[in-house]
């Protein structure tokens, strides 16, 4: 059995079928997984080479490739979509009631944060209007944010329901701004990648099985509850989860290309600006699938 250590802020919905289904056993695949809950953190530990790879935002990767110059590459896409909101405190019922305050963040320069950015900006805020408190992930920023330290935060399932529940003010949809997000993808250092390639085609072809035995409608209610179980998700946020789910991890370089003109939108990607095609090597989901990218 050969093991796997990867990291992530979750385990995806083909990732709980596949250990939970057999899907990695069949490959031979130990999968040991990290729940990683600050993006700096991450974000170092991923350059380090700390874990074989990452399932996290294509944004991140993008980031970490074109500002700090570490050489990541993708193999896979998870998830496509983003549940993820803009949640005031009681009272701070506007976008606008925004100016002045604090709020919370992760990476500054990516991912949530990114689309923080666009949201406010599109409604007239500045960066400069506000002020952002560098916290972590959502579970850490719903935290602050139930601890009354920031006026607003971005955040995702099921962090923002409890936000929601304590009375918090639903102030936008990140869906309404960056509609099809790559959510979640595999990537990793391009040298570990190179030298692992049996190991990371098996791990696709384990997760595009898993795929394709969740989304068989008669399956999708065993999916759905073994996903609340082992996750601890309420049945809308699996719901939401299933949606996500790439058939066979397919890359989008649409998808991809989204995230470089938002990027580029916020000022965050310096020219010279690559092609999608530098982010990624589909070669390896080729080989695990026996298909090609459309």
């Amino acid at each position: 059995m050969d093991v796997l250590s990867i990291t992530g802020y979750q385990r995806r919905t083909p990732h709980v079928v596949a250990e939970y289904k057999g899907f990695f056993a069949k490959e031979n695949l130990e999968v040991k997984f990290h729940h990683t809950t600050y993006a700096p953190d991450h974000n170092r530990g991923m350059a380090e080479g700390r874990w074989d790879f990452t399932l996290s935002s294509a944004d991140t990767m993008i980031a970490r490739t074109t500002t700090d110059g570490v050489d990541y590459m993708l193999f896979m896409q998870a998830e496509e979509g983003l549940s993820a909101y803009l949640i005031g405190q009681p009272g701070v019922d506007s976008i606008e009631n925004l100016r002045g305050k604090l709020l919370a963040g992760d990476p500054g320069d990516s991912n949530l944060d990114l689309i923080r950015k666009k949201i406010l900006r599109t409604h007239g805020i500045d960066d400069t209007e506000y002020n952002i408190e560098i916290i972590g992930s959502s579970p850490v920023r719903l935290e602050a944010f139930l601890n009354r330290r920031v006026a607003a935060a971005m955040l995702t399932p099921p962090a923002s329901d409890k936000a929601l529940a304590a009375g918090g003010v639903l102030l936008a949809d990140s869906e309404n701004y960056v509609p099809g997000w790559p959510l979640t993808c595999g990537w990793t250092l391009r040298h570990w990648l190179l030298d692992h390639r049996e190991l990371v085609v098996r791990f696709i072809r384990a997760w595009a099985a898993a795929t394709d035995w969740l989304l068989l409608p008669e399956n999708r209610d065993e999916t759905i509850a073994l996903v609340m179980e082992k996750e601890k998700l309420k049945r809308e946020a699996a719901e939401d989860a299933y949606r996500k789910v790439v058939p066979k991890a397919q890359i989008n370089p649409a998808a991809l290309q989204t995230v470089i003109e938002l990027r580029k939108e916020m000022g965050v990607y310096k020219p010279p600006f690559d092609p999608p095609e530098r982010f990624y090597d589909a070669s390896y989901w080729a080989e695990a699938t026996g298909l090609s990218i459309k």
